[in-house]
């Protein structure tokens, strides 16, 4: 972006700032010549992008975006899995993608997968580009989003599945004991695959029945355990024989299937995923009569709004509160 700043001598002192590149400044005696200066510097820059944008592809920007954006976060892996994938499809480098690129995709993916991961895919691929434009590597006045005014699927409906405990015993008969008990803290504590399985004996604070979450979905947080989570933790405990290693030594994506295929197996509900074992327990807490402040605790949230989405109670919940 370009400044213009006539100083107290009548001149007229130029700068113009872009991310990626050093300041450039520059002093002219008149407005139309810091102008002209400022229209052919501007050009310039642009030409130094498209020429960035003709040598780029698809997967190498989004490979970098994950490097620089989500580096640490457990989203990481997911998104550079499906960037791989995405870029099976368009194997094209970023100049060559138009929206009939896009549209083509959409349709093809359409017939193999959900609407909701098709979806994620496609607001993934905007996520990228928005972010390449941010970042000077593409030209959005050359190079317009393929992604714009491309039909996007609608969102999944929410689930308001409540697992009863007679459901979790029955899936944790065809689980592994590791992968059983990360279900189980799941039930228990409300905590996300992620922050189960990364787990080690330094987050844990078994006298004060709490652990740390670190670096989770919504950063640093203090867990509150029940008293069956604190004998989970035990029994982990005395399976983990690395000082510094995982409680539950198993890939996230791991107990996701592995629940997949307990489910199916055993006939039960489509809606029996780990995640809804952390609605379940968010559920329970709130029947208990806990306050929005005490919920969020259990739960982690930062924004009362979603708590209210993963709390699934009915009009008989709240009767004995109004006595």
């Amino acid at each position: 972006m370009a400044s213009i700043r006539q100083t107290q001598s009548g001149s007229f002192s130029v700068q113009i700032r872009r991310k990626g590149h050093k300041p450039f400044n520059a002093t002219f005696q008149t407005l139309k010549e810091a102008n002209e200066w400022v229209a052919a510097k501007e050009s310039e820059l642009t030409v130094f992008s498209s020429q960035a944008a003709a040598n780029e592809t698809f997967s190498n920007l989004g490979m970098t975006y994950c490097k620089q954006v989500l580096t640490g976060r457990a989203s990481q892996q997911i998104t550079l899995a499906r960037i791989e994938k995405l870029s099976g499809y368009l194997p094209l480098h970023l100049i060559e993608i138009t929206r009939n690129h896009i549209n083509d995709y959409r349709l093809k993916r359409l017939e193999e997968v959900r609407p909701v991961t098709v979806r994620d895919e496609l607001q993934l691929i905007n996520r990228v580009y928005r972010w390449g434009y941010r970042e000077l590597i593409i030209d959005p006045n050359i190079y317009p989003n393929p992604c714009r005014n491309i039909p996007i699927p609608s969102g999944s409906k929410p689930r308001n599945k409540v697992v009863t405990p007679k459901e979790l015993n029955s899936l944790k008969t065809e689980l592994s004991p590791v992968i059983g008990a990360v279900v189980e803290m799941a039930y228990e504590t409300a905590m996300r695959r992620s922050e189960i399985t990364k787990l080690t004996r330094n987050d844990l604070n078994l006298e004060e029945r709490t652990l740390w979450v670190l670096d989770g979905k919504t950063g640093d947080r203090i867990v509150p355990l029940t008293k069956k989570a604190v004998a989970l933790l035990e029994d982990a405990l005395q399976r983990c024989q690395n000082q510094t290693g995982r409680l539950f030594p198993v890939a996230p994506h791991s107990v996701t299937t592995a629940i997949r295929r307990a489910r199916r197996k055993l006939g039960l509900s489509e809606d029996i995923r780990l995640h809804q074992m952390r609605h379940t327990r968010i559920t329970a807490v709130a029947k208990k009569g806990f306050n929005q402040p005490q919920i969020m605790m259990v739960s982690g949230h930062r924004d009362s709004r979603s708590v209210q989405r993963y709390t699934h109670l009915n009009a008989k919940d709240v009767i004995d509160l109004l006595d």
